[in-house]
């Protein structure tokens, strides 16, 4: 008689190989990619055609940013305490939904709504690492961290180009760009395997600090993103920032008191997170904080301001190209960086290459070949520190605080982007004539203040110390408790 055996663990965790595992995860980037760039040139014919006005097309990005800075901790904490696959499915299926929800119905309204449910792309990127370091351990997900930030990358650089032309004789019609973005990642999440925790027993939902964080997050985010048109010392601007910064000083101290906090603050404790979470930081503070205003100098005119490239919108997403091609580059040699170069190297090297593009646009800026090369190691910055500061901080904590790890990196990175772009807007503002053209000192200005913050980065990974040996688990665990 033949007897039946049971089949062995792994292959009931594993559904799919490691392959087909990482192609569904790169499908689901590829649509987090879109999804955050594809609406950029389609908003002023939408504009156009449903009657919203400029300033109601950037609340739209207001709004967008709020959502991202909310959901990146809600959603980390969730998939950890609830599982992985599980919220990734419902944050993709939200994103899909406001890509839909959008592209039917595209008024101020919906867009608003929609743009609310994309903002649960955050999520995307900390779920699927927790997935990977529960399944292949910390050397896996080197590797796949790389290829999902490379995947991610590659998008961004492509949806603004693909999006215009679908769009170039109705800005509708480029709005079902997302809503294909959102059917494929939803196509990839029904076949992404399993990578759960163990639900925590007794686990309740943070509602007073999500509550309190929603309220910091949006204060901040206000005042950084509106305050130039507010005015930085207007009541609007000063009211947001106050209740802002005081709901995120009182945050940390009233999650400090709860048994099962939101976000683990004593994270911070760690100094590997603390040093990661701030070249995370200043890094992105220059090279994506930068982007919208670098787009501005490539499309002045050099007849009428002195100053820029004279290119169109299309023009100018093939130009940056480059940037985004030595970006994937970057982040595929990462994991190979880290193993022989060392941790503290590849980390400085983000801040010593953001130091080097920035400064040189200061003093070179006034051909296109200038643009090129130096953006390029902008690009080389921004591939560096998205894979290493992602797999460098998830090693940094114990396995099932994973995906909180990774959405402390994503949130530290949105408000690098927020703060980087206000200043940079700040010194743009400050070089403004009263005919409203910006000055070429108000470019220097930013650019001068990416390469401080290049080179802060550089600076403060020095500190980047090694990893605990295994044997000091225990150590490191007592440093950053588990919630």
């Amino acid at each position: 008689m033949s007897q039946t055996t049971a089949p062995p663990s792994s292959a009931v965790l594993r559904p799919t190989g490691p392959r087909s595992m990482l192609a569904s995860m790169i499908a689901v980037e590829l649509a987090s990619g879109v999804t955050q760039q594809y609406l950029s040139p389609l908003l002023a014919g939408l504009g156009e055609r449903a009657g919203i006005t400029t300033a109601q097309q950037n609340w739209i990005y207001v709004i967008q940013t709020t959502s991202m800075a909310v959901f990146t901790p809600v959603l980390s904490r969730l998939g950890d305490s609830h599982g992985y696959r599980r919220v990734l499915r419902l944050s993709v299926a939200a994103v899909a939904l406001g890509s839909l929800l959008m592209a039917l119905w595209p008024d101020l309204p919906v867009l608003t709504l929609g743009a609310v449910l994309q903002g649960g792309v955050v999520g995307f990127m900390p779920l699927m690492i927790g997935i990977l370091r529960n399944r292949g351990g910390e050397k896996a997900s080197r590797t796949g961290i790389g290829i999902l930030v490379s995947a991610l990358l590659l998008a961004v650089g492509f949806a603004g180009i693909l999006s215009g032309e679908v769009g170039a004789h109705d800005a509708g019609d480029g709005l079902w760009v997302g809503v294909a973005a959102g059917l494929l990642g939803c196509a990839a999440c029904v076949l992404m395997p399993d990578g759960d925790p163990r639900p925590a027993r007794g686990h309740h939902f943070d509602l007073m600090g999500f509550l309190l964080l929603t309220l910091a997050l949006s204060g901040v985010v206000l005042a950084l993103s509106q305050g130039g048109a507010w005015g930085w010392t207007s009541a609007p601007t000063l009211v947001c920032a106050l209740v802002g910064v005081a709901a995120l000083v009182v945050w940390p101290l009233m999650e400090l008191r709860r048994e099962r906090p939101l976000v683990d603050v004593r994270m911070f404790r760690n100094p590997r997170v603390a040093v990661l979470s701030t070249v995370t930081f200043f890094v992105s503070f220059a090279t994506i904080g930068s982007l919208a205003a670098n787009s501005t100098f490539l499309a002045a005119s050099p007849g009428k301001a002195g100053y820029g490239m004279g290119l169109s919108s299309a023009a100018i997403g093939w130009v940056l190209l480059p940037m985004t091609a030595a970006s994937v580059v970057s982040s595929l040699l990462t994991p190979a960086l880290l193993r022989r170069a060392g941790e503290r190297i590849t980390v400085g090297a983000a801040g010593a290459t953001t130091l080097a593009g920035f400064g040189g646009l200061v003093l070179w800026h006034g051909t296109l070949a200038d643009y090129l090369v130096l953006s390029s190691f902008a690009g080389l910055a921004m591939g560096l520190f998205e894979s290493a500061t992602r797999a460098l901080m998830v090693e940094a904590v114990p396995e099932e605080q994973t995906a909180t790890a990774a959405g402390i990196n994503e949130l530290v990175l949105s408000l690098g982007v927020a703060v980087g772009a206000a200043a940079i807007g700040a010194g743009l503002s400050a070089h403004s004539g009263t005919d409203g053209r910006v000055a070429v000192g108000g470019y220097t200005t930013g650019w001068a203040l990416c390469a401080i913050a290049g080179l802060a980065a550089a600076v403060v990974a020095v500190r980047l110390r090694g990893a605990a040996p295994a044997g000091a688990a225990g150590e490191a665990g007592a440093a950053v408790p588990a919630p």
